[in-house]
């Protein structure tokens, strides 16, 4: 089991691919489909690439990867990456 996600880390995937029109959607779907809202969805078109940046806090180690893994699998995608960062403190 793992330990449960901390409020304060922020999961950032990003998604690197050939252009496709419904790329974005499904990327956004795997979210959706865990009752998860990215507090950023970002897709741009750019040198002949789409790159879909997307972040979300409360995912644990093992759902975060696992996402990962499946966007892996997207037809058309070239890569894609995981971080975790920790949201900046108020002072």
């Amino acid at each position: 089991m793992s330990p449960a996600p901390s409020p304060d880390s922020v999961r950032s995937f990003a998604v690197v691919a050939r252009p496709s029109v419904g790329l974005p959607s499904r990327i956004a779907e795997q979210f959706a489909r865990r009752d998860l809202l990215p507090e950023r969805f970002l897709a741009r078109v750019e040198s002949g690439s789409l790159t879909v940046e997307v972040e979300c806090a409360g995912l644990a180690d093992d759902v975060a990867a696992h996402i990962r893994d499946v966007l892996e699998t997207f037809v058309g995608v070239e890569r894609a990456a995981l971080a975790t960062r920790e949201r900046a403190q108020a002072a």
